[in-house]
């Protein structure tokens, strides 16, 4: 009797997705304990674009033969080691593993997660983490939220409800009129994609209205009735603030409560950009950086910053869940029956994704095994970690502090004296391209008021006081290296 020949294409092959899954696996332990353990490896292996280009051709590792786990082995060995403590750099973090793996388990299923009926399971997870999330917010019954692939897309979100509640016509169908055009009120610190989406509506710069910040970094709270009257002059009329918690620059938290004030005042949007620093709502040590929260209309938070998910993976919550359905109110009867309107299962709805990705189950994961005990100790800690560095950089003469730290985000620069403030702009910038190409540590550098600074971001779960102190050490000694250089040049 012959043999009934598989219909099952070559590709999809479950004995060779088993073999190969388990070697990568392995592989990726490997490498994960590796990493973990700070062993010294390169954070950032350094390469030339245009060479890791022809590196990575179609045709480089022997094309098609090359064989899987050697590929991912490639990519592994030249990529930037987020699990390695010596990375301080950019807002990304380092997955718990139980989210990679659920969501290794989501991306072979691949449902869509903008209708019901193709992410059933994500919709209802989802509905579960806004639940949550609600109430740790302070929200009242009513609340509702959404996931977006990231927190432009989810500020985004927002400022598109604040638009549509907070005009007296429907501008989704009419367009916007000249006449009394919508401003927002947003901290000169506020992130760059805030006045970016304000742009992409199509409201144009003079309806992004800055606020000026105080030397802390926090928005000035007290010019908002100022700003408010002078931007209706220009005929802008004001109907939002974009508070941020924290400030992606400097980690500072704006006055939440003087921000609720003023709205409450003159009926305005309240929107708060908790992408990075939301997480305090986990502690009650640090839960006070972010009291009025419950009074705002709309805020984001990244479970990809603090709450330790793979990226992209925003929340959008409302205080008045009816308000996410006004956004978006294009007809998609393919889609959508009449009847389903207003039913928060269908969050295409109220995004602008048409397809998304399980992202509440993912979220739902970290909160299930995790949301508890270890999210507030992992937030206390890094931010412990950076007020300790804070005291570490002022007892050394040799550095400058930018301001304290409120979260988990350090500014300051080698800063020996006698030095003006353009020769060290360049000393840092010298120090921090020195510290990445050699790849001792991962870190970034900004710019505040003309000056350039060393900036950290303690986001690594094993990141210790010890791997501080080296960096502390390595910066010195370029620091002194790169005097010593300008001294024989002058």
């Amino acid at each position: 009797m012959s043999k009934t020949k598989s219909k099952i294409p070559t590709p999809f092959n479950p004995d060779k997705f088993r073999k190969e899954g388990h070697t990568i696996v392995d592989t990726l332990s490997d490498y994960l304990e590796e990493a973990l353990s700070g062993k010294e490896m390169p954070v950032l292996p350094w390469n030339d674009p245009d060479h890791l280009t022809e590196y990575f051709s179609l045709e480089s590792g022997g094309g098609e033969k090359e064989a899987l786990d050697t590929f991912i082995k490639r990519i592994i060995d030249n990529s930037i080691h987020i699990h390695h403590p010596h990375y301080i750099g950019h807002q990304v973090t380092s997955p718990l593993p139980a989210t990679v793996l659920v969501q290794f388990c989501t991306t072979l299923l691949n449902n869509g997660a903008a209708i019901y009926e193709m992410g059933p399971v994500n919709m209802a997870m989802e509905k579960n983490v806004i639940n949550r999330f609600g109430s740790l917010i302070g929200y009242a019954t009513g609340c509702d939220g959404i996931f977006t692939h990231g927190g432009t897309a989810g500020n985004l979100t927002a400022m598109l409800a604040a638009r549509q509640a907070k005009t007296d016509y429907n501008i989704w169908e009419e367009g916007v009129r000249e006449k009394e055009r919508p401003g927002y009120l947003i901290s000169e610190q506020g992130h760059y994609s805030v006045g970016r989406n304000v742009k992409i509506m199509g409201l144009g710069d003079e309806s992004i209205v800055k606020v000026p910040v105080d030397k802390h970094f926090r928005m000035r709270t007290d010019l908002l009735e100022e700003l408010k009257i002078s931007a209706e002059k220009k005929g802008i009329r004001i109907i939002s603030v974009v508070a941020s918690s924290c400030s992606t620059a400097t980690g500072s938290y704006d006055d939440l409560e003087a921000v609720a004030d003023f709205c409450e005042k003159h009926d305005l949007w309240m929107h708060v950009d908790g992408a990075h620093g939301m997480g305090a709502l986990f502690s009650e040590k640090y839960r006070n950086l972010v009291n009025g929260i419950e009074r705002a209309d709309s805020m984001v938070i990244d479970f990809h910053k603090m709450l330790l998910v793979p990226a992209l993976n925003t929340l959008v919550m409302f205080r008045n869940g009816e308000r996410s359905f006004e956004t978006f109110a294009q007809k998609a009867s393919y889609l959508f029956q009449k009847s389903q309107k207003n039913e928060w299962y269908n969050s295409a709805i109220r995004t602008i994704e048409c397809t998304k990705s399980a992202l509440g189950i993912i979220a739902y994961t970290a909160l299930k095994y995790y949301g508890k005990n270890y999210l507030r100790q992992y937030i206390e800690s890094r931010y412990d970690l950076a007020a300790n560095f804070a005291q570490m950089i002022k007892s050394d003469r040799q550095l400058q502090l930018a301001v304290e730290p409120e979260s988990n985000i350090i500014c300051f620069r080698f800063a020996p004296e006698s030095y003006n403030y353009t020769t060290l702009n360049q000393l840092n910038s010298e120090i921090r391209n020195r510290i990445i190409k050699e790849g001792s540590f991962y870190i970034v550098q900004v710019e505040l008021n003309g000056n350039i600074w060393l900036r950290l971001t303690i986001i690594n779960p094993v990141t210790s006081e010890d791997d501080l102190k080296a960096l502390l050490i390595r910066i010195s000694e370029i620091g002194e290296e790169e005097v010593r250089k300008i001294v024989s040049q002058s």
